[in-house]
């Protein structure tokens, strides 16, 4: 069947009346602007704070969702939010206290400014905003939070999913973190009375100081008890000339034998000492050399 020109002309005026409707759909928000804080699964966004002796800072990330650049910038307010932390204490512990993550104090840390600005430009535009935090001191066997909300974003939309984060700290020194703490352990064990053995295991070291880990001896089973921390942990002091003391954490007996040091380039641990558990009678003496697993 012929077209006529009538026919041709509507067709031609057609394709154009919908090339410019895809174009100005591609120029269009699809969706609006959403603002959001960067986090991970129930809004936790961990970041490493070394114990160092001095203060540490580290960074919030706040972005915007949307098909098209934000057209202008975006003055966003954030504020302290502790019934968020509540209600994830609560979801995931109950009422097993021990296991709860802890506000850290308000002397612990710093924010700036609660005022922070989203410059217009590029989709999916960000901004970071610093926490400034004093890590030292703090226990590697609690978690510690900070809990921060967006109050307002300037008449923008606000994910409500996605409006807080549970800003934890991550604990770090030179020897530890927790993204690398584990290290290989072959050494020897001589009971006293008892015959020598070879002895091999991974063990976890936790920070605790800027020049201080601890771990269990020999190849003791790591714990998360309180009580079992408190009667076999043992700690090493790592001097600046990277001799190594080994010392007792609180009741564990210890008594450090020569040839302690470690190796900053091959980051190894070699240790010798001998312990005592709480009312053991025999002591057991130990050589160690630690591997950090990277």
């Amino acid at each position: 069947m012929k077209l006529n020109i009538k026919q041709l002309s509507t067709a031609f005026f057609a394709i154009l009346f919908f090339i410019s409707c895809e174009k100005d759909l591609l120029n269009t928000e699809h969706y609006k602007a959403i603002i959001y804080m960067k986090s991970g699964d129930n809004n936790i966004f961990a970041y490493p704070h070394a114990m160092n002796d001095s203060i540490s800072t580290g960074y919030i990330t706040i972005g915007s969702g949307g098909s098209m650049p934000l057209k202008e910038d975006v003055l966003i307010t954030v504020e302290l939010d502790t019934e968020q932390l509540d209600l994830y204490n609560y979801r995931q512990y109950g009422n097993e206290l021990n296991k709860h993550a802890k506000l850290l104090s308000h002397n612990r840390y710093t924010i700036p400014s609660t005022n922070i600005i989203i410059k217009a430009g590029d989709v999916g535009a960000t901004t970071f905003f610093p926490i400034e935090v004093d890590a030292n001191g703090l226990s590697p066997d609690t978690t510690y939070i900070v809990p921060v909300k967006i109050k307002s974003a300037n008449g923008y939309d606000i994910n409500e999913n996605k409006n807080f984060v549970l800003y934890k700290i991550d604990l770090v020194n030179a020897y530890s973190s927790s993204v690398s703490n584990m290290y290989k352990m072959r050494g020897t064990k001589y009971p006293e009375g008892g015959i020598k053995s070879n002895i091999t295991t991974n063990k976890k070291l936790v920070p605790i100081s800027g020049n201080t880990v601890r771990l269990f001896p020999e190849n003791i089973a790591s714990s998360n008890n309180l009580k079992t921390i408190e009667d076999r942990a043992i700690l090493l002091i790592i001097n600046r000339d990277n001799t190594v003391r080994v010392k007792a954490f609180k009741n564990i007996e210890i008594e450090q034998l020569d040839g302690c040091k470690y190796d900053p380039e091959e980051k190894v641990f070699t240790i010798n000492y001998r312990y005592r558990l709480p009312g053991e009678v025999k002591w057991t003496a130990i050589m160690e050399m630690l591997s950090r697993i990277e």
